[in-house]
């Protein structure tokens, strides 16, 4: 019995509006931040080979969490049908496999973008893997719902996926494998341009009626954000589109900040 609490999506549907900016949220995010800065500080200075397994090991985690989590969602179709949530869904399924959410391609791509080092694809992989992840903890989405408290699978797999998906890319340019530079804008360009293209041919082709990256309609309409909350469909693109340009102008000027206080410490 006490598996199948742990081992369960019921509740997942439910919106976290509950929690949102209460003191459980705030809790989540002074967590995520804690962990943030003890696992940077404590292997930012150790061996290249440390370095490296603990990244290979991060990366396995956020694998065998995401295929984990569609097992899980399988057998409870299997188990229950659509009974406990829509998260569940048979074998033959493209979300077996594949995502078209930002988080959930990122969460398979940053895996195979260290691994195999595809240098191209690391501006848009890492910066978008940093905005998507602080996003969800901003505004957790199936993450904090029911009791925050009373951990099940899917909210442990999501709370370390997008916790991973924040850190890795921040780990590994600090630490110098990567350096994010305004100068190669043009492959972030062309990786939003992709996964808005991608995301598009989900909601019309793959899963019609699906909101991936909120591109069909306002899911925030009526809800607890502000300005959000009142736009109708097709207008709240335009606020999402500022806040995703301003998100990645926050990304790119905190590491070029970065990388000039680095400069100034190897010259001095």
């Amino acid at each position: 019995m006490r598996l199948l609490a742990f081992f369960t999506s019921n509740g997942m549907d439910d919106q976290p509006a509950l929690y949102l900016f209460k003191w459980q949220h705030i809790l989540y995010i002074l967590i995520s931040v804690a962990l943030f800065i003890f696992l940077m500080e404590f292997f930012r200075v150790k061996k290249d080979k440390t370095r490296k397994l603990f990244v290979t090991i991060c990366c396995l985690i956020m694998l065998l969490l995401k295929y984990g989590g569609e097992v899980l969602f399988i057998w409870e179709w299997s188990r229950y049908g659509d009974q406990l949530s829509s998260y569940s869904h048979p074998f033959l399924d493209f979300r077996t496999l594949i995502s078209f959410q930002l988080c959930g391609v990122n969460n398979v791509l940053l895996p195979l973008v260290i691994w195999f080092d595809w240098k191209k694809a690391k501006d848009f992989i890492y910066s978008t893997s940093i905005i998507g992840g602080l996003a969800v903890i901003i505004y957790p989405v199936g993450v904090l719902y029911g009791d925050p408290f009373v951990f099940t699978f899917p909210i442990l797999r999501s709370l370390v996926i997008h916790f991973l998906l924040v850190f890795l890319p921040c780990f590994l340019i600090v630490t110098g494998d990567f350096t994010l530079k305004k100068e190669n804008w043009t492959n972030t360009l062309v990786g939003c341009v992709l996964m808005t293209a991608w995301a598009m041919f989900g909601n019309l082709f793959v899963d019609p009626g699906a909101n991936n990256m909120y591109l069909m309609a306002n899911p925030f309409l009526g809800g607890p954000v502000p300005v959000l909350n009142i736009l109708p469909d097709g207008y709240h693109m335009i606020v999402l589109f500022l806040l995703v340009v301003f998100a990645f102008f926050l990304v790119y000027s905190v590491f070029a900040l970065y990388n000039r206080q680095k400069e100034k410490r190897h010259s001095s």
